[in-house]
């Protein structure tokens, strides 16, 4: 296979393989352990330090027309020089995995969809997905968010369209153009069926200001302050120091 990574290109041999399905889209991605040789000492340096700036990408595998074909990041190398000076040779191993860009061009939060101006996306080791988008919103979703309950089924148009149940927390503000919030929703995973104390209280008010509101014991004026409160309440829900 022939990769190229900058102005470093080279023919490679693939030692391993192995394939497994992305936690984030359902795709099958490829995991390679290549080897190549550096037959003079400037490709060898140049080598050293590609293998350390493509740990998160950049690395490209060049297809029969000389195109970049899939995108892979490094995430181990070695390097070993085999023969005696000046006739040996530096031999190169990498094992690289495959990339999978993300964009989000629609976020599906239960009834609501928002589309981010900014967004991330990130699984850990064990699978669970945490994302965190920006987005413009209008006063009524931005009100049905304050009443949507914890858990919601969140769909990522242009990364999966299969629902994930996952926990919302939000922070919102103004902006030039308008309300804005910044959406950060976790996979609801069996380590977090046990609700924290904020949490709960956030279900609390917001089961109380619906019944408050159907049953018309307090006025809308009330109703619209509890909001308010609770709005206020939710601002200060861990969003990884996202600003609006």
């Amino acid at each position: 296979m022939k990769f190229k990574a900058g102005a470093l290109e080279f023919n490679a041999t693939v030692a391993e393989a192995s394939e497994s399905l992305s936690p984030q889209t359902g795709a099958l991605l490829r995991a390679l352990t290549i080897q190549f040789r550096a037959q003079q000492a400037a490709m060898h340096e140049q080598a050293l330090v590609e293998a350390t700036q493509r740990q998160a990408g950049g690395l490209f595998s060049v297809g029969d027309a000389d195109q970049a074909d899939l995108e892979w990041c490094v995430r181990e190398s070695t390097s070993s020089y085999v023969g005696t000076e000046p006739w040996g040779i530096n031999h190169h191993v990498w094992r690289i995995e495959q990339v999978e860009r993300l964009a989000c061009e629609l976020l599906v939060i239960g009834p609501l969809e928002l589309e981010p101006y900014e967004y991330l996306e990130a699984v850990s080791d064990d699978g669970v997905v945490t994302l965190v988008a920006r987005a413009l919103i209008s006063a009524a979703d931005l009100d049905a968010l304050s009443l949507a309950p914890a858990v919601l089924p969140v769909i990522r148009r242009g990364i999966s369209d299969t629902p994930r149940s996952m926990t919302i927390a939000y922070v919102w503000g103004e902006r030039p153009e308008g309300p804005a919030v910044v959406v950060r929703c976790v996979d609801a995973s069996a380590a977090q069926l046990t609700l924290d104390r904020a949490n709960l209280a956030d279900d609390i008010v917001a089961d109380l200001i619906h019944v408050l509101s159907a049953k018309r014991v307090v006025d809308d004026a009330d109703i619209e302050q509890l909001r308010h409160l609770r709005h206020a309440a939710r601002r200060v829900a861990n969003v990884d120091g996202w600003r609006l």
